[in-house]
């Protein structure tokens, strides 16, 4: 064997070894969304993190998250929203790819609550809220139905709306910037994302 073709091989094998190599070594994938556990409608911005680290994002508005990293920060995934009760996810360590799907189950009042305000009328309120949460209870009856409805808006602000509206990409459109910008509390914003969804919810108790 000639010695072109010798080298030639052990710069294939290099190659193949920098190449297919890395490749074999798996991507660690998480993906799920979170629901409620009454409505089964998405809860959006829940917070998603990996419990004792630092790693964690929200979901969406339709209550979807996904993570992908060379290794799994920790076991537990830990859930968190205002208004509901805390949800821990066990990871299996040895999975590449985990899809799952989570329902939160609505929090419970906490009737405690210490003030240093000599008058409270929110507290009151909030206290009289507590006392009568058992007449309020809706799912003390055996069916009801209710309309929900969700606005989720994203604007830009502090921002020379003028100036922009000025550039030449957004001179065809500076009109439409000009008509659309709002002000709130003496600050210029421009509403660049909005979502609705209207709801009808129906329940009944199987008996």
């Amino acid at each position: 064997m000639s010695l072109m073709k010798i080298i030639s091989r052990i710069l294939f094998f290099f190659l193949f070894a920098f190449l297919v190599l890395p490749a074999g070594a798996q991507q660690k994938i998480i993906r799920g969304i979170i629901k409620d556990s009454h409505s089964e409608e998405g809860v959006a911005f829940a917070s998603v993190k990996f419990r004792n680290t630092t790693v964690g994002k929200q979901t969406d508005s339709s209550g979807a998250f996904s993570f992908y990293m060379d290794n799994w920060p920790s076991d537990t995934l830990e859930i968190t929203c205002v208004g509901y009760q805390p949800y821990l996810f066990a990871i299996t360590q040895d999975k590449d790819t985990v899809l799952i799907t989570i329902t939160l189950e609505r929090g419970t009042f906490i009737e405690e609550v210490k003030v240093k305000a000599k008058v409270n009328k929110g507290l009151l309120l909030w206290r009289k809220i507590v006392q009568h949460k058992p007449q309020n209870d809706r799912y003390r009856f055996d069916n009801f139905s209710y309309e929900l409805y969700n606005k989720l808006e994203v604007d830009i602000k502090n921002l020379n709306f003028q100036r922009i509206a000025r550039l030449k990409p957004f001179r065809p459109v500076e009109g439409i910037i000009n008509q659309n910008i709002d002000s709130a509390e003496g600050v210029k914003y421009l509403p660049t994302y909005l979502t609705e969804a209207l709801s009808d919810y129906y329940y009944q108790k199987n008996h």
